[in-house]
């Protein structure tokens, strides 16, 4: 399992409230435009504790679900995906606490659109951390995951943990925008 000197980061998230679909002529998915430190403090004030490990994600990515027209239905709960990670949790001040051990992802897709990785590439990611696991959303936009590969997305995160500026990639207004598949 995950290192229990670790500081959890607490607060929940909620993956419906972090993706905003528009109705096109042509039907597509647009997303907000979230960063690390959008996440961060969206995790911050979640009363479920959180986890921010930046390290190696490995899986089989053949169960990733995949939207079929033949059984659209298919994809409509999460799938949840054994995957190995290792990397450094964050502690108090930095990305200081070894991790090595099985998660759970929680693969999400919204109607055709469905959250995707790349098994043994570096992430920062935001994971819920249950009583018997430790449980990363994969979804559509993206959300909980970032590419670890240049550092920006840990330095973002230090920074809004160290109390410095936290930067935010939201709009401004979300005027015009409908919740994911809204019924009318």
């Amino acid at each position: 399992m995950l290192s229990k000197n670790s500081k959890l980061i607490c607060k929940a998230a909620l993956v419906s409230g972090l993706t905003i679909a528009t109705a096109t002529q042509a039907l597509a998915l647009s997303c907000v435009p979230m960063g690390p430190g959008d996440v961060y403090r969206i995790v911050s004030d979640s009363e479920d504790p959180f986890l921010v490990i930046e390290g190696r994600v490995s899986f089989d990515e053949t169960l990733l679900p995949q939207y079929s027209d033949a059984n659209p239905r298919a994809t409509e709960k999460p799938t949840e995906i054994p995957a190995q990670v290792t990397g450094l949790l964050l502690g108090e001040r930095m990305f200081d606490q070894p991790v090595e051990g099985e998660i759970t992802l929680e693969a999400h897709c919204l109607g055709p659109w469905c959250g995707s990785l790349v098994s043994g590439a570096r992430y920062l990611f935001f994971a819920r951390q249950t009583e018997d696991r430790v449980v990363a959303v994969v979804e559509p936009c993206g959300g909980f995951f970032f590419s670890a590969e240049d550092g920006s997305a840990g330095d973002t995160v230090l920074q809004c943990h160290l109390g410095g500026i936290c930067p935010s990639q939201l709009p401004e207004s979300l005027e015009g925008a409908v919740t994911p598949l809204a019924e009318d």
